[in-house]
């Protein structure tokens, strides 16, 4: 990957999260998650104006967890799904394709940072921009990055957690440090300027939100199960990774060829003959432990995916516990 004049030696985690921070705003929240192998998610919101406290933090559970940072600041410590962001002033990709390091070498708009995520060929690209912008504008162009670059469109949801630089890939035996390639000192991208000559966002029709969905009132804990990224829910109940389409093989039918549909928003379709399975988490988790997501099995579903995906969550420098789940 080219270097050029402008690049700094490696900033380290600190320079890495300031940039995430961006300026001091008490009322806004990193969003930092730790989970070790095989176990369930933990999260704890520090304030992006305590960098150094979320620095310390990261650095303690570095080495026993696999651990990530919301790239997009929450606008609370409640919860920190995709409701709980009204914008972003960074631009991402993410990507396994040896084909991203070539285009960047002629690429017009060159990354603020580069990590890489700790397994070969996996990198994380993110620029900063000159003033926060909607979650639909982030993720559009978030999504157009990906079609330029090679990328993953797939990771261009405005809840995308990454991993922070300075910490370990615990996938690997042994683990494999995550670490800050490139830290550049460019000025911040206009979002017009960046969008310049990018392919156009290609995004999936949303689906139809399903009756699960359409309830009057719910609670915090199911608003946020439901703001989960399909591709994320469908990783950790299934171990199953989508493809550059944002497709899977469909774990409720024989299927060769991928066919099951995960959208950022939380909703997955099977297109595969005779599936035509869709919904959202609770109906994902109720098809694949047989039970009905409808009444009781809601309640119980509800239960289970909670201790799944976070039994506790922390407040950090707030002076506040709370209970919620991703």
């Amino acid at each position: 990957m080219p270097e050029n004049a402008n690049d700094l030696p490696v900033a380290g985690q600190l320079g890495f999260l300031r940039v995430f921070a961006g300026p001091s705003e008490p009322a806004r929240f990193l969003d930092v998650r730790w989970r070790r192998p095989g176990g369930p998610m933990r999260r704890r919101f520090v304030s992006a104006a305590r960098v150094e406290q979320a620095a310390r933090l990261l650095s303690g559970l570095a080495a026993l967890n696999d651990v990530y940072v919301g790239v997009a600041l929450r606008d609370g410590h409640a919860h920190g799904g995709r409701a709980a962001i009204s914008g972003s002033h960074l631009a991402w990709v993410e990507s396994d394709d040896p084909h991203t390091t070539q285009r960047l070498a002629t690429f017009a708009h060159p990354p603020t940072m580069i990590v890489a995520s700790g397994t070969p060929g996996h990198l994380q690209l993110y620029w900063l921009l000159d003033q926060r912008c909607s979650v639909n504008q982030i993720e559009s162009v978030n999504r157009s990055l990906a079609l330029a670059l090679a990328g993953d469109a797939a990771c261009a949801d405005g809840a995308r957690i990454l991993r922070p630089p300075d910490t370990l890939n615990h996938k690997h035996d042994p683990p494999r440090v995550v670490s800050l390639l490139v830290f550049r000192e460019n000025a911040p991208f206009t979002l017009a300027r960046l969008s310049e000559g990018l392919p156009a966002d290609n995004r999936a029709p949303p689906l139809r939100r399903p009756r699960s969905e359409q309830r009057s009132e719910r609670t915090l804990i199911d608003r946020e199960l439901l703001a989960i990224p399909a591709a994320e829910y469908v990783r950790v109940l299934s171990a199953r990774s989508p493809n550059r389409e944002g497709k899977v093989q469909c774990p409720f039918h024989a299927d060769s060829d991928p066919s099951l549909q995960l959208y950022p928003d939380g909703g997955f379709y099977c297109f595969g003959s005779g599936c035509r399975k869709g919904g959202t988490i609770f109906d994902f988790a109720g098809y694949l432990w047989g039970i009905n997501p409808r009444g009781a099995g809601f309640l119980e579903l509800r239960n289970r995916l909670t201790d799944q995906f976070d039994p506790g969550v922390e407040s950090v420098g707030v002076g506040l516990c709370v209970q919620s789940a991703i």
